[in-house]
């Protein structure tokens, strides 16, 4: 069933609009008519089981509230330095599918795009717009939050109960358990904090900051991931501990 999300808070039996987009997708795209069924989520996560009474004039009614369990039970933000062409957008879709909470693009030295804060403000509402599409799909009750762009010198700012980075000289090492160790001891309502890297990496003055600020080193196993591929392994570690093997 086709869902949507609404900035609004709702209840039963209430009446309500979509916004341009959703109504258009919903009418010209899905082809919906009266008296046709949508789930429409609202502001604070609920979903609603929600019947179409006027498609002509955009009117919806709510009918019941639905269960659905579908987000971690841990909040996962993932601070991603920004990587070149479409990888940005590959990792906003994929880590939206997998559970994130929010997602703090990072700009580092070793970074290939070149992005200021306004350039970055430009792009923003496709990348809203590519979250929102991305919990669609996978039934969530939330849309991650997109932070603006920050520094490394920013990262300091974001603590949770666990912090760690990737970082690739750890698995070179061989130094394995660090985030086998964060997936056995975070408990349900915790914060895990982890910054991934660019297609270069990070210089070593920028991983003694993060570990200065409270960040610990983690690999993940023994091959060197791509820049885009490292978030969906974290994601996709903690989705499969918190919600299978446990």
């Amino acid at each position: 069933m086709q869902r949507y999300f609404v900035r609004e808070d709702l209840q039963q039996g209430q009446r309500l609009c979509l916004d341009k987009d959703d109504y258009f997708h919903l009418k010209k795209v899905m082809r919906h008519k009266n008296n046709d069924q949508v789930v429409v989520i609202d502001s604070k996560g609920s979903n609603f089981l929600t019947v179409i009474e006027d498609i002509d004039n955009n009117v919806l009614k709510t009918m019941e509230e639905i269960e659905n369990d579908s987000e971690l039970d841990v909040k996962v933000t993932l601070i991603y330095a920004l990587a070149k062409g479409e990888k940005f957008d590959l990792v906003l879709q994929k880590a939206t599918e997998l559970g994130v909470s929010r997602i703090v693009p990072l700009i580092t030295s070793r970074c290939v795009v070149r992005l200021d804060k306004d350039k970055f403000n430009k792009k923003r509402e496709r990348y809203e717009k590519i979250l929102k599409e991305a919990s669609e799909q996978s039934h969530r009750n939330l849309i991650p939050v997109l932070d603006d762009l920050i520094t490394v010198e920013q990262v300091k700012q974001y603590q949770g109960d666990y912090n760690v980075v990737a970082y690739e000289q750890t698995a070179k090492d061989k130094v394995h358990g660090g985030f086998k160790e964060v997936l056995e001891n975070v408990e349900p309502g915790q914060t895990i904090n982890v910054i991934v890297g660019s297609e270069g990496g990070f210089s070593q003055a920028e991983v003694d900051y993060f570990n200065h600020n409270s960040y610990n080193n983690i690999s993940l196993g023994k091959r060197i991931l791509r820049s885009e591929t490292a978030p969906l392994y974290i994601l996709s570690a903690i989705g499969l501990f918190r919600e299978v093997v446990r």
